[in-house]
């Protein structure tokens, strides 16, 4: 694995390089960004490896990365990543990119006995043999010029990708699992996956369910404030307000400063700053959109302790399934997943189709669907499990 690395830190040279890039069947590539103190991340590099050459792009000096963005959504090119979600939502989110032809090696390693998500350098060292050092996973990328020793480290994060794409291949084949392999990836490669949810933030837990109907509304267009603020000030949501602070302004803000100066957890500055805006999305009328969302919400579902119990007996016995055919179960039904369908939530049907159908199971998906409690019949040989 002796590649010529090389810095293209000018147009002309990065031009020339995907250029060349562009005629190859396949390529690597990682990125480095800095998502601390912005609210949409800053690009610092993008490491890109070749059969013989390891390309390191600086992005704070080309503005124009379209040769190297036409790559990632070129059909005929493989691109070979480890975690690629970060990347790719970052690729959208910055270009709007939607890749094609991808392999990711985390997923890959999950359907052949490794735990999702597991680590580069582990699968590295398990697959390859080889011991990477990680002491540069937090290097400040933005500064210039980079170090030598954080450069080294970026080289490292894709110069095993090849090698490790090949081995992955050859277990995935030998298990008959390289379509499943294939069928993960494709999620990517569709636009739906990288459109957020604007009301995701609000339904993070069951607090709006608390609240009286105007104290809904408000809860809503706090949060949509605070995306809104954060965006125009290019700084992260947290530094605008953070999440521990937006009940005492659902609290607060309808009795005015009072309120806020008799509540010491909040910093003063903080609500001095925004109390007139909050109070006026606090008086304004609801709009037809947000009625149309906060009556269609559905009711939270009633604490049911047999159907919980009867969840998690069915999450082991998905587990199971997992442990038998070495597959994680984290990247069959994530953990989050199977928690709304715990609390009697919609399913995302995606979930129940392909190769996870093939892996579950008739009667576990049929199950999952059903969502039916699970009935123990103890007898003198033991006891019986029936579903419905």
């Amino acid at each position: 694995m002796n590649y010529h690395v090389h810095f293209l830190d000018t147009q002309e040279d990065f031009n020339k390089t995907m250029d060349a890039i562009s005629k190859f069947s396949w390529i690597g590539f990682d990125t480095e960004f800095v998502g601390e103190k912005t609210y949409i991340p800053v690009l610092c590099l993008i490491q890109v490896v070749t059969e013989q050459d390891i390309y390191l792009i600086d992005t704070l000096q080309i503005n124009d990365l379209q040769r190297f963005l036409n790559i990632v959504s070129n059909p005929n090119i493989l691109k070979i990543t480890h975690a690629g979600d970060n990347d790719y939502r970052l690729l959208y989110s910055l270009y709007g990119t939607v890749p094609v032809n991808t392999f990711d090696t985390q997923i890959a390693a999950g359907f052949v006995g490794y735990n999702y998500p597991a680590g580069f350098g582990k699968i590295v060292e398990r697959e390859l043999r080889v011991n990477l050092a990680k002491s540069h996973t937090v290097a400040n990328w933005e500064a210039r010029p980079l170090d030598p020793k954080a450069l080294d480290y970026a080289v490292e994060d894709v110069k095993y990708l090849p090698a490790l794409h090949d081995q992955l291949t050859g277990n995935l084949q030998k298990m008959n699992r390289e379509d499943w392999a294939r069928e993960e990836n494709r999620k990517w490669e569709e636009e739906d996956f990288y459109i957020v949810d604007p009301f995701k933030e609000v339904l993070a837990n069951d607090y709006i369910h608390q609240l009286d109907f105007k104290a809904k509304v408000f809860l809503v267009r706090i949060y949509h404030w605070r995306r809104e603020k954060a965006a125009k000030l290019n700084i992260p949501k947290e530094a605008v307000l953070q999440n521990r602070h937006i009940s005492t302004v659902l609290r607060a803000t309808k009795h005015g400063h009072k309120a806020f100066q008799a509540n010491r957890t909040m910093p003063e500055g903080i609500w001095r700053k925004y109390i007139k805006e909050w109070q006026q999305l606090w008086q304004d009328k609801p709009t037809r959109d947000e009625l149309d969302w906060l009556n269609a919400l559905p009711a939270p579902a009633p604490d049911d302790p047999e159907h919980s119990w009867s969840m998690e007996l069915v999450y082991h016995f998905v587990k199971h399934q997992c442990l038998e055919h070495e597959i994680s179960a984290a990247l069959l039904l994530p953990k989050g997943e199977f928690n709304k369908i715990k609390s009697d939530g919609e399913i995302d049907a995606s979930l129940l189709t392909g190769w996870r159908a093939t892996l579950l199971g008739e009667n576990l998906v049929t199950w999952l669907q059903k969502k039916e409690k699970i009935q123990v019949n103890w007898n003198k040989d033991g006891c019986q499990l029936n579903m419905g």
